[in-house]
C-alpha cells in the first residue's frame, strides 16, 4: 500500500456513512434547506459525490471543502442543529484521516 491509501479506504467508510445521514436530513427537512437556499447546491454536490464515491482521492480533492462550507451553513440552523450530530462527527473524522493521509488539496 502507498502511504495514505489506508487512510482513504477508512474515509471511505465515514463518507459512505455521511452520504446516508446528509440523505435522511435532507429528507425530512428538505422545504426548509430550500427556503434557506441551501438545497441547490448540496443536491449537486451529493450527486456528483455519489457518482465519484468510489474514487476518494477526486472527492476529497474537489468537492470535499465545498461540501465543508455547506454543512457548515446547515450547521448555522437551529431548526436542524440536533439532527447534524452525527454528520459532523463524520466530518471531523474524515479531516482526521485526511491530514494523516497527506492527500494534498
Amino acid at each position: 500500500m502507498k502511504p495514505g491509501e489506508k487512510e482513504l479506504e477508512e474515509i471511505r467508510g465515514y463518507l459512505f456513512d455521511l452520504l446516508d445521514n446528509l440523505n435522511n436530513l435532507i429528507e425530512k427537512n428538505e422545504k426548509l434547506l430550500t427556503s434557506r437556499g441551501i438545497m441547490p447546491r448540496l443536491g449537486v454536490l451529493l450527486g456528483m459525490i455519489t457518482m465519484q464515491r468510489y474514487q476518494i482521492d477526486l472527492v476529497m480533492k474537489y468537492y470535499w471543502r465545498q461540501l465543508e462550507e455547506v454543512i457548515g451553513s446547515m450547521g448555522q440552523i437551529p431548526e436542524i442543529q440536533n439532527d447534524m450530530k452525527d454528520i459532523i462527527q463524520d466530518v471531523e473524522k474524515i479531516k482526521e484521516l485526511l491530514s494523516l493521509s497527506g492527500l494534498k488539496l
